[in-house]
Parts: structure tokens; C-alpha cells; sequence
């Protein structure tokens, strides 16, 4: 059975931290994914929620892309979730006691 350890108490300097963070794994993860030639624009809003010691990260992602481009729906999908996995990895190592 793997017990994970607790989120710290994070302050709001830790939540923009969080967020910034974030923010740069995503653009790095959809940048690897997606050939940057092809998106026009990236827009990301990310939203933390943070109650009663439990971290919620929510994030929409908009992407402009050429006209012709290839790039599908499942791509973008599969560049969020692996932004996701290196996320928890991140909140793992830097905000766990």
C-alpha cells in the first residue's frame, strides 16, 4: 500500500509559485507535443483551489492553430496529461512534508 505524505500548508506566494510553475510545464509539454510551427497561439488559465489542506489544479487550454494544420484534439489532450504527471511530480518533490 503506498501512502503518499502530506501537502505542507501552502501560503499564496506558494499557490502563485504553484501556478507559474505550472504554467511553464504545460507550455513545455504542449510545445514538445505539437509542432510549435503549426500553433499560432497558447492560452493558459490555470486555477488553483486550495481548501482545508487539499490543492485543486484545473486548467483550460486554448490553442490557435495554422489552417493547415494536423494536429488533433487527442494530441493536446495527451500533452495536458503528461503536464499533469510531471505536475504531480513537481508538488511531490517541492510541497510534501
Amino acid at each position: 500500500m503506498i501512502y503518499m505524505s502530506k501537502l505542507k500548508v501552502l501560503s499564496k506566494d506558494d499557490l502563485t509559485t504553484i501556478s507559474d510553475d505550472f504554467g511553464e510545464i504545460l507550455e513545455r509539454e504542449i510545445s514538445k507535443a505539437l509542432p510549435s510551427k503549426e500553433i499560432e497561439d497558447l492560452e493558459l488559465n490555470i486555477l488553483l483551489s486550495y481548501e482545508d489542506n487539499q490543492l485543486d489544479v484545473d486548467v483550460d487550454v486554448g490553442v490557435s492553430f495554422d489552417e493547415l494544420s494536423e494536429i488533433t484534439q487527442d494530441q493536446i489532450a495527451q500533452a495536458i496529461n503528461e503536464a499533469y504527471l510531471k505536475f504531480d511530480s513537481y508538488i511531490d518533490e517541492n510541497f510534501r512534508v
